[in-house]
């Protein structure tokens, strides 16, 4: 019976950690990303994105992903080309 009460606890608290909460989406950790970074390095820095989309690449190949994050504020989109952050644009106010 503890373990089940040990692992709700651990659930509901990791669940308030969540990605993309309010926490994590500021300019301070924005400004950590970089070329080169991984879609799951930037899950890691800001959380899960508000909206996500994968298209195929015409010609060259491979996969280009855009993560759009918002808040109340602010809006950010980063692309990814075969999994490395090639751009972002915008900014969160603080």
């Amino acid at each position: 019976m503890k373990k089940y009460l040990l692992c709700g606890v651990l659930s509901l608290t990791l669940a308030g950690c969540g990605g993309g909460s309010p926490l994590t989406l500021n300019q301070s950790n924005l400004d950590k990303v970089h070329d080169g970074m991984s879609t799951s390095d930037v899950r890691g820095i800001l959380g899960a994105p508000t909206e996500s989309k994968d298209e195929a690449i015409p010609l060259v190949g491979g996969t280009k992903t855009t993560y759009v994050y918002r808040n109340d504020k602010s809006e950010v989109t980063i692309v990814f080309k075969n999994d490395q952050e090639q751009s972002k644009t915008g900014s969160f106010s603080e």
